[in-house]
């Protein structure tokens, strides 16, 4: 397969703007042609904690935002990933799904590793498809011992969307050098599976996501990289 990380460069809690900055970042990756498309934690509202944000930007599944993502999956005949602000009748969720090239749902996870006001998700499915056997962990359920037992034996590929900023400073090349980068690697050799991981980027004076992007043998070893700070494009060609 040939896999497109997008570290997208998001506003928090401006939907309309964010939808317009994925349609650009799709319309760059045509050129490649890719089979899979994978954007981060949260894509279109940014990562919102708030209780009102949640009531103000949560949708139902499926709904408005999964509607016009299946149009853009069916339009460029990609797999699709993305984060979004699930709300359920017993409350809000932090979710990914999974598209196929006809817009339909392959699979959706609901972050386990979560805390209030959001509920947290219980299962970490995974989905068969004509790439391979995909599934998806949100962010910190990378590092969450309860997640990573669920993920399924014939996984060929794990999908990471995260939303991920550090303290104060953000981005910071030095410390994800000195720290950050390097507990992404062993995290995903914990877990034993190609794993792809991919980051908002969030212009803020504090905390902001960090960006970048990466692709993770399920050895522990870097096999391509989008740089710490940036919003660029990661391409690779995995065979399983």
């Amino acid at each position: 397969m040939r896999l497109c990380l997008i570290p997208l460069k998001t506003e928090p809690r401006n939907p309309a703007l964010n939808l317009q900055q994925v349609r650009k970042r799709l319309n760059e990756a045509r050129a490649f042609q890719p089979d899979l498309v994978c954007l981060p934690e949260c894509a279109l509202t940014g990562y919102l904690w708030e209780e009102k944000d949640l009531a103000t930007f949560a949708e139902p599944i499926p709904g408005e935002t999964v509607q016009r993502m299946a149009n853009l999956a069916r339009s460029d005949r990609i797999h699709l990933c993305f984060g979004m602000i699930e709300s359920a009748a017993e409350g809000f969720y932090n979710t990914a799904l999974l598209l196929n090239p006809n817009g339909e749902i392959l699979l959706k996870h609901r972050k386990v590793n979560e805390q209030p006001p959001y509920r947290s998700g219980a299962e970490v499915g995974s989905a068969k498809t004509e790439l391979g056997r995909i599934g998806i962990l949100i962010c910190g359920d990378l590092f969450h011992a309860e997640s990573m037992a669920k993920i399924a034996p014939n996984l060929d590929l794990l999908l990471v969307p995260m939303s991920r900023g550090f303290a104060d400073i953000s981005p910071d090349p030095q410390r994800w050098m000195n720290e950050e980068r390097q507990a992404y690697l062993v995290a995903v050799k914990k877990v034993g599976r190609t794993a792809a991981i991919v980051n908002a980027l969030e212009n803020l004076p504090e905390e902001g996501a960090f960006g970048g992007a990466m692709v993770v043998s399920a050895s522990g070893e870097l096999l391509a990289e989008s740089p710490h700070g940036t919003d660029e494009l990661l391409l690779i060609d995995l065979r399983f």
